[in-house]
């Protein structure tokens, strides 16, 4: 196990996952987290130096370490510097950037490389987050009925599944087993979901339908012009994967031109076989009809809504 971590990545609960692992791993009770926009070089480098009163491998979470990015200089970074070529094998020093993008042309990344470890944190793939689930069930001792069921809901964000996943252990506590039916009672269903469901109604010309799940959104004080705004992102996002998908490029592939995650680009292929670029553009046509209309106070947001869904 290495002694000086740098992890780094745009998905938040990809990093939190990365970095439970390696502190379930260290197992320490020393465990100390500093924003570097708040604290200097000079403390954190003393407080790493130290050795932990508890007996235990002092750990040190450095956030927003952001001297690992272009154009971002830090006083003292000589001292940490020093350190990290020098590293003590009583503690250990993890790293934390809020970005896909660091220079690898920087001294320091070039000390982190050679006397620790470099894990870029990248929006969780389907693997990866069935990975996760699988893992935080057996380690809890529950199982579920239907992994795939339990995304649709909750969507793919690490730290959205693990908090539901948390409802749920409580729920199930006698049993210890998920059925599908507990989801449906304990889990809040993502706006992402929820947006790609009446988006679904509408191409299908589930009138019906998609009047309800307008309802929905209502009903849970969404207002008209926010669910207007998803449903464009949504069709536009659709017109997107359906072009990519026509040039014979697979999920994983979608996933890094687009720059979102994976499994929402997979979930997505599986509906547009019923989809066709003429019916999307149809709808965003529309919708730009339905924008204008509202913002030109020619008709009421609501009814501008309902009307949009009933003529198409």
């Amino acid at each position: 196990m290495a002694n000086i971590y740098l992890l780094y990545g745009t998905d938040k609960g990809v990093i939190n996952n990365e970095l439970n692992k390696i502190t379930v791993d260290i197992n320490s009770s020393d465990i100390v987290r500093y924003p570097l926009d708040v604290v200097n070089i000079e403390t954190i480098v003393m407080d790493i130096s130290t050795i932990s009163m508890f007996g235990d491998k002092r750990v040190v979470i450095v956030d927003n370490a952001y001297m690992f990015m272009s154009n971002k200089n830090i006083d003292s970074i000589n001292i940490l510097e020093d350190y990290v070529k020098n590293a003590s094998d009583n503690n250990c020093l993890i790293f934390i950037v809020n970005s896909d993008k660091i220079d690898t042309r920087k001294k320091i990344y070039k000390c982190v490389k050679d006397k620790g470890r470099i894990i870029e944190c990248k929006k969780g793939d389907s693997n990866y987050i069935n990975s996760f689930v699988k893992d935080y069930l057996m380690n809890n001792n529950y199982i579920i009925n239907d992994i795939n069921y339990f995304l649709n809901v909750v969507g793919s964000d690490l730290d959205n599944i693990r908090n539901e996943l948390d409802k749920l252990f409580m729920f199930c506590m006698d049993s210890k087993k998920i059925t599908n039916e507990d989801i449906d009672i304990v889990c809040v269903k993502v706006v992402e979901e929820e947006i790609f469901s009446l988006t679904d109604a509408i191409i299908l010309n589930n009138k019906d339908k998609a009047i309800e799940l307008l309802e929905v959104f209502l009903r849970n004080n969404y207002d008209e012009v926010y669910i207007l705004n998803l449903l464009s992102n949504q069709f536009r996002f659709l017109f997107q994967v359906k072009k990519l998908a026509n040039k014979n490029n697979n999920y994983s592939e979608i996933a890094k031109i687009l720059e979102v995650n994976p499994y929402r680009v997979k979930f997505t292929l599986n509906k547009l076989y019923n989809y066709t670029e003429n019916d999307i553009i149809y709808r965003i046509k529309g919708l730009l009809d339905v924008d204008k209309s509202i913002k030109m106070g020619i008709m009421d947001k609501r009814l501008a809504l309902e009307l949009f869904i009933l003529n198409n």
